[in-house]
């Protein structure tokens, strides 16, 4: 799909969708527990549609219901969790282009019952795994990987596991889902400077809904009890998502018409991207909160240096910013976005600079030189949701439309994206 995007400013009202983040964590510690659990407010993109299948798929959860929230574009979900897997057939998970669906189940599918295929579109089997495969090898796990599945089959077993923690904390997560429930205690020890960590203290606020518990010895390893049996708390509240927002809080800064304004954000929470906010104001964004409401209005932004290794999905809308603001910006810390959905530091330059943007490649970031006025251009999306959202955003600093190609790419965390833009009073056909 080819989205063309005329520049326009964004303002009113807007209630954030919920977090991806948090939702995965949800549907998995849900589908681990015993009883029945509700979940809302939830939005079905398609990395949550592939969880929720794949909890099914594993033999972890009955029945799935689905009913309609209060919130217009919300959904409840309600599941009976905590199964065992009885059958013999090998079990086949669909994660389709989700890689924190893929790297949550993957410690779960060892339980000793068989084979697992797991099948991935797009990159997503390209993205790193060695770590696991290198972590189970010597328990006897069986690893067959293809450029678009990947087999496994054993047992995980308590114990202690070392791993790096500068490629993804997706991996600790994983570990964190399935080590409590063994017979005895596990210790995870991270090698290296831990980036991420807000997303390993969410998986640990999320699984303590459900009894279950771990915690850090030191900065850099965590303790695991074992024996932990998850029990559903009936109803889990999924808070809004920060990284989401920071959508529209850029948006909001580059408008020239009213303020926008995010409702049903948790200024409390956990999730590492609530940092947006500090860093527009940092650029000299005017952000004000009002009984929980935040509103942004047009700003002048002006450059500044992020270490963007704690909040890489901040990135792409943060070049846009930067992009904006009048000085020579840096993004630092980012290497980790070269094995994303696309090759993100390499997609945002070549986004912002068929637009006009004065951008530099680095390794690990981006040197932008902002505060010009970018110009029409045909951007591709590389089929990665938040490059087409963040370069959506961009059309408001442009004096042509700008022509954004894979589109239908938001589907993947935000179905709703593009009737929030157009609601907001942005232009895409």
């Amino acid at each position: 799909m080819i989205k063309t995007v005329s520049p326009s400013p964004l303002s009113g009202r807007l209630h954030v969708m919920p977090s991806k983040s948090a939702s995965h964590r949800s549907v998995m510690m849900a589908a681990l527990a015993r009883g029945e659990t509700t979940l809302a407010p939830l939005q079905l993109s398609r990395d949550i549609v592939a969880t929720l299948s794949c909890a099914k798929a594993l033999g972890l959860v009955g029945n799935i219901s689905t009913s309609r929230h209060d919130q217009p574009g919300f959904v409840r979900v309600s599941l009976c969790g905590g199964q065992a897997y009885a059958g013999s057939a090998m079990r086949v998970l669909d994660c389709g282009e989700s890689g924190s669906t893929l790297r949550f189940f993957i410690p779960l599918a060892l339980d000793g019952r068989g084979r697992v295929r797991f099948i991935g579109h797009g990159r997503l089997m390209q993205r790193p795994l060695d770590i696991y495969k290198q972590l189970f090898a010597p328990m006897g796990v069986r690893w067959t990987q293809t450029d678009s599945e990947l087999i496994v089959e054993g047992r995980l077993k308590p114990g202690e596991y070392a791993l790096r923690g500068d490629v993804s904390s997706q991996f600790i997560t994983g570990l964190l889902l399935a080590l409590p429930q063994l017979p005895g205690e596990s210790v995870i020890r991270i090698t290296t400077p831990l980036e991420s960590r807000s997303y390993v203290e969410l998986t640990q606020r999320v699984q303590a809904l459900f009894g279950v518990i771990s915690h850090w010895q030191d900065h850099q390893t965590l303790i695991i009890p074992g024996n932990q049996k998850p029990s559903s708390p009936g109803h889990v509240h999924v808070e809004s998502d920060w990284s989401h927002a920071a959508f529209y809080l850029t948006a909001g800064c580059l408008s020239s018409s009213g303020p926008l304004t995010l409702t049903g954000l948790n200024m409390g929470s956990t999730q590492g991207d609530r940092a947006i906010m500090d860093i527009l104001r940092d650029m000299g964004a005017i952000i004000n909160l009002h009984h929980g409401d935040i509103s942004v209005c047009s700003s002048r932004l002006h450059a500044l240096t992020v270490d963007t290794s704690q909040i890489p999905d901040l990135v792409p809308i943060l070049a846009v910013a930067m992009a904006a603001a009048k000085g020579e910006s840096r993004i630092t810390g980012a290497a980790r976005l070269r094995i994303k959905e696309s090759d993100r530091l390499a997609a945002m330059h070549a986004a912002l600079t068929a637009c006009g943007a004065d951008v530099t490649e680095l390794p690990d970031g981006l040197v932008i030189r902002g505060g010009r006025k970018l110009h029409a251009a045909r951007i591709d999306g590389c089929n990665d949701h938040r490059i087409v959202m963040a370069m959506s955003v961009a059309s408001a600093i442009a004096d042509g439309d700008l022509t954004i190609t894979d589109a239908q790419a938001v589907s993947k965390s935000a179905p709703a994206f593009w009737e929030e833009f157009s609601a907001l009073g942005g232009h895409a056909r």
